[in-house]
């Protein structure tokens, strides 16, 4: 079985990146990001088939990991089977401001957690991140990057959802940036 990855053709690569976008509404956040397909392609998809359902997720900030708003996507809130295969990709402790870090845990992974298979969505703004857990060091698979131009809203908002607390995300997949 040969599995094709966005932006790929059998045999030949296309370059075409693909963004979504992630709103919040009581902060005012609206940043777009560029998946990164080649770097981290089942992360990246994963990330795009979430985005392309357009639902609403809880988030809030994160509290050991530092500049981070962590949103956990659980369980039937997953897009079909694409969880049941995700291996690190573009692997780092240490996202940079701007990055889209992500985690899959399967059900029973960690004591504590979500009792069902779940996919951390963890959008770094600041310098100083690390992903130092209760649990320990883990790693997320860098699979997106905010676009320049929207760095400073990306900022703002978070800052915002950091005094406020919870909030709810949206994430959009996008045609074009």
């Amino acid at each position: 079985m040969v599995i094709i990855y966005p932006g790929q053709i059998e045999g030949m690569n296309i370059c075409m990146t693909r963004f979504i976008m992630i709103r919040e509404e009581q902060s005012g956040l609206a940043a777009r990001f560029a998946l990164l397909d080649h770097e981290a392609p089942r992360h990246a998809d994963m990330l795009w088939q979430i985005a392309r359902q357009g639902d609403r997720h809880n988030a809030i900030h994160a509290m050991w990991t530092g500049p981070e708003i962590s949103c956990l996507v659980v369980g039937d809130a997953l897009p079909g089977a694409t969880a049941r295969d995700l291996p690190l990709e573009n692997a780092t402790s240490f996202p940079a401001m701007g990055e889209i870090a992500t985690v899959f845990a399967p059900k029973g992974t960690w004591k504590g957690m979500p009792p069902a298979d779940f996919f951390d969505i963890g959008i770094f703004y600041g310098a100083g991140s690390r992903m130092l857990m209760p649990m320990g060091w883990i790693q997320g698979s860098v699979c997106a990057h905010v676009v320049p131009e929207d760095l400073a809203a990306l900022q703002a908002g978070c800052a915002t959802i950091r005094k406020n607390g919870s909030c709810s995300l949206t994430f959009e997949a996008m045609s074009q940036p």
